[in-house]
């Protein structure tokens, strides 16, 4: 396929989940999407509008209309699917000629021992570690609400369809093998870190975050607000809650004794900020005290919100509902090309006859090739300028696919002076030497890149970066709005140096707007999503879900804006700025919700581990000590079997639970008797004996669990990497396979800081010895933190 090209994407699938999400994400793009659904399908009314709109659909039945299937598949250059292995099979649809690329995204990846396990969000959330992180200590834990896994899957099937288009052989199919369940495994922070660097097992802490504090959501006169109070926080913290006594000294300066004080630390906060409104909280705070606080928001509140309508994130759509056409908002892009219009979101399309477009000048797109299929960008070159968690993990994905990532690193910005708990190894009281190179979080995140540490605040380490902005093709950064102009690196000043750089900034809240100033972190950033308006225990007890879970769901997004704006370049020749917000990307990943809010007008109810559709559907007590299982039966048979596997065979006949209707409306004893019988089976005994019956389940695991799960270890996921100064470790690896290849031979570990100035500027700038070794002697290169030289 010629790289930029309109491509014509064939998505075939009976669901609103994966396949939906990203064939959403070609249409958004402009590309030529059309929708194969099986004759009488009928998706919800707020799935259709959210994930269809805009697509082009047939309803088809895919074994007796064969031919038609066929000359489709012809004219596609994509073929985008969520069937699973055995339909795959069954159906034939690896069997169609046409396209070049064919994406095939599955619940647990196309070989393995679960290749052919039922699931649903639920359960693979279970499997996934992060259900055992989320809800209250003494209680069942808590399901995340929504589609995350299926729509981070949806993303990252786009990102390696995408980069394929690049760079994909010619007369070569591409199988893109992409797995729901890996994508979670790899989208954890540091749960896989604290087990397998210090031998602690993360665990449910309900609203509180488990190393912080405060890092929690709080009650207030009208509702809640969340804060995330890092240590250079608390200060200014401890000013805005009117005790000025605790800013400086005493047991409560410490993050450690502010952990050891946490009910303390509740009460003194609650007390303080009692009488005040949750949103009122929220600007104060931002704007009085620069502390990242945000408040647990209501649907409505978000579809009001002054900073989402100032950036024109929601976009009108004309939808025909039976009592006549209305116009509803929905959630646009979260990554805005700037100084464009944002692409409109259409209605869905009633299933028709029409094909794929047939305005297509320059026949069938032929691609450049690439080093190999799994590094399909292999040939770009990024300055990464991020840090913490969600850029990083966006440049890593980069990395992961080929890309030159060069990481420009603050000469003291590895993290203070003591390493965190996890990188001690177990039994150690004391930091290694040399401990910044060390750090499990820093290199978990690195990996694929190469380090330079240069002073951009002074003039000549300014010039060196814009030496090698000529020389790059995107450009990465997550600080605040100001941060960069405030260095004199603006996007206009690298533009002017390079024209087709692609510059993508991501601040919290994005680069224009009320809350262009706000300061975010994840903890802080979920609730204003929607997230806490629909998760909890009851619609009295708020959740949130402890995984910060807006940072990888903005570094996932931001490794797919990176991508189209790569595709746009090989088309325009132009290099552009994007804004991206963290805020805005949690948002769209719930726009379902905000679909139906509009439609139903109600808020929608704290479910629990309820389903709107399915019952049984919940989280069961295990036999062993916090142990459950995650279990759903999405109709009869599925309830059939699980009565039978659980030796309940009365309940089938009990009229209360003859229908789905039934089962729903009777939750509370339908789940008493399952919790009985689950409560007297190991989990992994039991998963296994649902799974063979066709029942969706998943075992609750946590970070050891997942972390040496056989099906992860059969389909060799997890990779192992020598670092020069941190040893031979396993780490998570990357969920995309590119006919049947990760591209694992070709990684390599996390940078040491500073490591690769000399090679960075011998190969890219030409600079000499001297030179380098000029800028080293001044302080404007480092290779060793400037406070720790003397302790070194």
């Amino acid at each position: 396929m010629t790289p930029g090209q309109r491509l014509r994407v064939l998505e075939i699938s009976a669901k609103e989940e994966a396949a939906a999400y990203c064939g959403k994400l070609f249409r958004r793009a402009g590309h030529d999407v059309l929708r194969i659904e099986p004759p009488g399908h009928e998706a919800p009314l707020h799935l259709d509008v959210y994930l269809n709109g805009g697509k082009k659909r047939q309803r088809l039945d895919l074994r007796a209309e064969r031919g038609r299937l066929s000359r489709l598949a012809a004219a596609a250059d994509l073929l985008l699917t969520d069937y699973g292995p055995r339909e795959l099979g069954d159906l034939g649809l690896l069997d169609l000629d046409g396209p070049a690329v064919r994406v095939l995204i599955t619940p647990f990846g196309r070989n393995g021992p679960y290749r052919e396990y039922e699931a649903t969000a639920h359960t693979l959330l279970a499997l996934g570690g992060y259900t055992w992180l989320m809800g209250d200590p003494d209680r069942a834990p808590l399901t995340m609400p929504g589609n995350y896994p299926y729509y981070q899957a949806g993303t990252f099937a786009y990102i390696g369809a995408l980069a394929a288009t690049m760079a994909s052989e010619p007369g070569r199919p591409l199988d893109i093998d992409v797995s729901v369940f890996e994508c979670l495994a790899g989208l954890h922070q540091f749960t896989d870190t604290m087990w397998n660097f210090g031998g602690q097992v993360r665990s449910r802490h309900g609203n509180r975050w488990e190393n912080l504090s405060p890092t929690t959501l709080y009650r207030c006169h009208d509702g809640w607000y969340g804060v995330n109070i890092l240590a250079n926080f608390w200060s200014s913290f401890a000013l805005m809650i009117g005790r000025a006594d605790l800013a400086e000294d005493g047991p409560l300066a410490s993050n450690a004794g502010r952990m050891e004080h946490n009910d303390e630390v509740d009460e003194i906060v609650t007390k303080a900020l009692w009488d005040k409104r949750a949103r009122d909280i929220f600007k104060e705070g931002q704007e009085v005290w620069r502390v990242p606080v945000g408040y647990a928001a209501a649907l409505s509140d978000l579809l009001a919100d002054p900073h989402l309508n100032a950036r024109s994130f929601w976009q009108p759509v004309e939808v025909a509902l039976p009592e006549g056409r209305r116009r509803l908002l929905a959630p646009g892009r979260p990554f805005k090309f700037v100084g464009e219009q944002p692409p409109p979101e259409l209605p869905p399309e009633p299933p028709g006859e029409a094909g794929f477009d047939e305005d297509r000048q320059d026949g069938r797109p032929q691609p450049r090739g690439a080093a190999s299929p799994a590094r399909p960008l292999s040939g770009v070159r990024v300055l990464d300028l991020t840090r913490i968690w969600s850029g990083p993990l966006a440049t890593r994905i980069l990395g992961d696919l080929g890309a030159e990532v060069i990481k420009i690193e603050a000469q003291d910005g590895r993290g203070g002076q003591g390493a965190p708990r996890s990188n001690v190894a177990a039994g150690g009281t004391a930091p290694a030497e040399r401990h910044w190179n060390q750090q499990p979080l820093f290199n978990k995140l690195n990996r694929n890149k190469k380090s330079i540490a240069i002073d951009l605040k002074s003039a000549r380490g300014r010039e060196l970066f814009l030496d090698l902005v000529e020389k790059c093709d995107v450009v990465v950064e997550n600080f605040s709005a100001r941060a960069m102009p405030g260095l004199g690196l603006s996007y206009e000043v690298m533009k002017a140096r390079n024209a087709r750089i692609i510059y993508l900034s991501m601040p919290a809240f994005g680069q224009f707007g009320p809350y262009r100033d706000y300061i975010g972190l994840g903890p802080s950033i979920e609730p204003i999503t929607g997230m806490t308006a629909l998760m909890g225990y009851s619609d009295h007890e708020p959740r949130v879900t402890s995984k910060a879970v807006t940072d990888p769901i903005a570094g996932v997004s931001t490794a797919a804006a990176i991508i189209e704006a790569l595709v746009r370049r090989e088309r325009t020749g132009q290099g552009c700025l994007i804004d991206l917000s963290q805020h805005e990307t949690g948002v769209a990943y719930l726009g379902e919700y905000f679909i139906e809010r509009q439609l139903t007008g109600r808020e929608p109810s704290r479910a629990g581990n309820t389903h709107r559709e399915f019952a049984p559907h919940g989280v069961y007590r295990c036999a062993g000590e916090d142990d459950w299982i995650a279990i759903a039966a999405r109709d009869g048979d599925e309830w059939r079997a699980l009565c039978e596997v659980l030796g309940l065979e009365s309940l089938v006949a009990d009229q209360r639970f003859a229908t789905i209707a039934g089962r729903r409306e009777n939750r509370e004893p339908l789940d008493s008797y399952i919790d009985a019988a689950t409560s007297k089976w190991h989990k992994r005994d039991l998963e296994a004996a649902l799974q063979a019956r066709g029942v969706p389940a998943g075992s609750v695991l946590s970070a050891p669990e997942w972390l040496s799960d056989p099906h992860l270890l059969a389909r060799g996921y997890f990779v192992e990497l020598t670092h020069k100064e941190a040893g031979t470790h396993p780490w998570d690896g990357s969920p995309l396979m590119f006919n049947g290849a990760r591209g694992y031979e070709s990684w390599s570990p996390a940078p040491c800081l500073g490591e690769h100035a000399p090679e960075v500027l011998k190969d890219i700038l030409g600079m000499s010895d001297a030179e380098i070794a000029d800028l080293f002697a001044q302080g404007i290169l480092a290779d060793t933190p400037p406070a720790r030289v003397a302790a070194v």
